[in-house]
């Protein structure tokens, strides 16, 4: 039987329970189509009027379409969102009174286990070895990951701005008073609500550093038993052995230089200059140099070689380096390059 050009038998059984999967598909498409809402709207009251008659109250006749169009349209569902979906569709059922109510019901339960799911999925953004990788977040905040560095955001990341950084990440974060951008690590987070600064926090190195080069950000141990606002031009290195942190006035170029491709050393210790080459040429940098002896340099590289760099630091600094080769592992992948630097009189 037909009513106003739509099977009205299939219309009547799906809303009561006995249909198949070809009267879903049917129901579906029926519902999908806009140009059928006027006509929809009248068979749908009546409709509305035959179940609340038949059946003993209105909330069972509620539940029991709610649960079959959410079933069939979203079956990998979860109960909770199923009954908060259906909590919600209930009440605006009751005001609408079936008048546009199947669009509703089709396309707002689909809208939200879709964007249920988008919110839920991870974006991640990686920069493999030897590489250097610029990004831009949905919420306008760019920047620059380093070698061996990643960043990950959920789907909702505009209303919930908060990355996890491995290794090292510079942030030009889009100012949003109302919604502060926040950085984890494993170790640490860090609250900005619009500034620029660099993050190194590879997880086999001892410390955390934070450079701030504009702005204002406030930095916090995991457990928030350490906290500082920073200002421009600060230095924090959060040491993770022992759950503390120093601070000092720096020139943050030299910590953000990496992202013009260029290696910047401004009187630093031996220590440091082989933090910066092991993530910037991917070895192992070994120091056998007596802490009074260590020297300080200064340097700037753009596209030079490992083995230039390190000929240079020989020349400037009376050091001394080998390289030994990789070793292959049982597994067939190979140890990294390892560079030993050592007192030139060894």
């Amino acid at each position: 039987m037909t009513d106003n050009g739509f099977d009205k038998d299939r219309i009547s059984r799906f809303f009561k329970g006995g249909y198949s999967k070809e009267e879903i598909s049917y129901i579906t498409e029926l519902f999908s189509d806009k140009a059928n809402e006027k006509k929809l709207t009248a068979l749908l009251s009546k409709q509305f009027d035959e179940l609340s008659a038949e059946s003993e109250s209105e909330n069972k006749n509620l539940d029991n379409i709610l649960y079959r169009i959410h079933y069939e349209i979203n079956t990998n569902s979860s109960p909770n969102k199923v009954k908060k979906t259906a909590d919600v569709l209930k009440w605006a059922l009751r005001v609408a009174a079936a008048v546009i109510l199947p669009l509703v019901l089709i396309f707002g339960i689909k809208s939200y286990n879709e964007n249920n799911l988008k919110r839920e999925a991870w974006v991640e953004i990686k920069a493999p070895a030897w590489t250097r990788a610029q990004f831009s977040l949905p919420d306008g905040t760019t920047g620059w990951l380093n070698s061996n560095s990643s960043i990950k955001y959920k789907g909702d990341f505009v209303s919930d701005r908060q990355v996890e950084l491995k290794g090292e990440a510079f942030f030009d974060v889009y100012a949003n008073k109302k919604r502060p951008f926040i950085v984890n690590t494993n170790e640490i987070n860090i609250k900005v609500l619009g500034t620029k600064f660099n993050v190194a926090s590879y997880d086999n190195e001892k410390n955390v550093e934070i450079v701030l080069e504009e702005g204002k950000l406030i930095f916090n141990n995991n457990d928030k038993s350490k906290s500082y606002t920073m200002k421009p031009n600060d230095l924090i290195v959060y040491d993770k052995d022992a759950e503390d942190f120093s601070t000092e006035i720096v020139q943050p170029q030299k910590y953000v230089s990496w992202t013009e491709g260029k290696l910047v050393f401004r009187n630093d210790p031996l220590d440091v200059v082989a933090r910066r080459l092991e993530r910037w040429y991917n070895v192992d940098v070994e120091i056998n140099v007596n802490a009074a002896e260590s020297p300080s340099w200064r340097a700037t590289f753009i596209d030079e070689s490992l083995e230039e760099v390190l000929n240079l630091l020989k020349r400037s600094v009376s050091v001394d380096y080998r390289i030994e080769n990789q070793d292959q592992q049982p597994d067939d992948s190979y140890t990294r390059k390892k560079v030993i630097i050592t007192s030139i009189n060894k």
